[in-house]
């Protein structure tokens, strides 16, 4: 509580305009950049989490996720990219105190951001089924590979969305809600992959047998997992309206 406190202090004297010494920057740049950097590491954690989970049905299963791992970074960092771009101009705006034109930013970010997210989808998706080809995939593991990163590609939007979410929190100061959402989304990711990839098995436990249901889709469920810890990350539309009552205050629906 102490920190939110702190951290609130300090946005304070950029919203007044008041001088702040280098100590209380370098403070403020840490605390707001800590969201930010799990946003980013999350991303490559549940990489790892799919194709660990994944390589327990052997080594091809893994090698598809691992081909095509590159190509999923690119595009997660190009809506990363796309949500940065905004969040710099409502930051300004917000510094500035010009929130009317932060509210204006906001609304043209979240059409723009959509659209961009489709025609990323749609690209993905396209060449989803030529992509382990180029890379040089072998055979065995082409087919798997293209519809890990087909599943990944369909539900890019959602996982623009939830970017420019957390980027709209950080700009108006809320560290936490991006932080904490960051690291639901890797646990979300290991519960889903635990029911969607491995088939319905039977555990001991002392001396009891236990049936754990599994869908058994493999390289799909762990695609799968992922696409719905992105889309459960922030509860979707919830996470749009917390990142404009952030920034527009009391009235979210302007800025939908």
């Amino acid at each position: 509580m102490r920190l939110a406190e702190r951290t609130n202090e300090l946005l304070i004297l950029i919203r007044t305009g008041r001088a702040m010494t280098l100590r209380e920057r370098l403070q403020l740049t840490v605390r707001l950049s800590i969201p930010a950097i799990i946003a980013q590491l999350s991303s490559i954690f549940m990489q790892y989490i799919d194709a660990s989970m994944v390589g327990h049905l052997g080594a091809e299963a893994s090698a598809s996720i691992g081909l095509v791992s590159t190509t999923t970074w690119l595009f997660w960092g190009l809506c990363a990219a796309v949500t940065s771009g905004f969040s710099v101009q409502v930051a300004h705006r917000i510094g500035a105190g010009d929130l009317a034109g932060a509210r204006a930013v906001v609304r043209q970010s979240m059409t723009a951001t959509l659209l961009f997210s489709l025609l990323l989808a749609a690209v993905g998706a396209a060449i989803s089924g030529s992509l382990p080809v180029w890379l040089g995939g072998d055979p065995s593991i082409r087919r798997d590979a293209s519809l890990y990163f087909c599943i990944f590609s369909l539900f890019l939007t959602a996982l623009q969305m939830n970017f420019l979410a957390g980027g709209m929190l950080r700009c108006s100061g809320n560290m936490h809600i991006p932080s904490i959402m960051g690291v639901a989304m890797c646990v979300l990711d290991v519960v889903f992959n635990f029911f969607l990839i491995f088939p319905t098995r039977e555990w001991n436990l002392a001396g009891l047998t236990l049936t754990v249901p599994g869908a058994g889709l493999g390289v799909c469920g762990a695609a799968l997992g992922t696409a719905g810890a992105a889309a459960g990350r922030g509860g979707g539309g919830r996470s749009g309206r917390a990142s404009c009552s952030a920034i527009c205050g009391p009235a979210p629906r302007r800025c939908g």
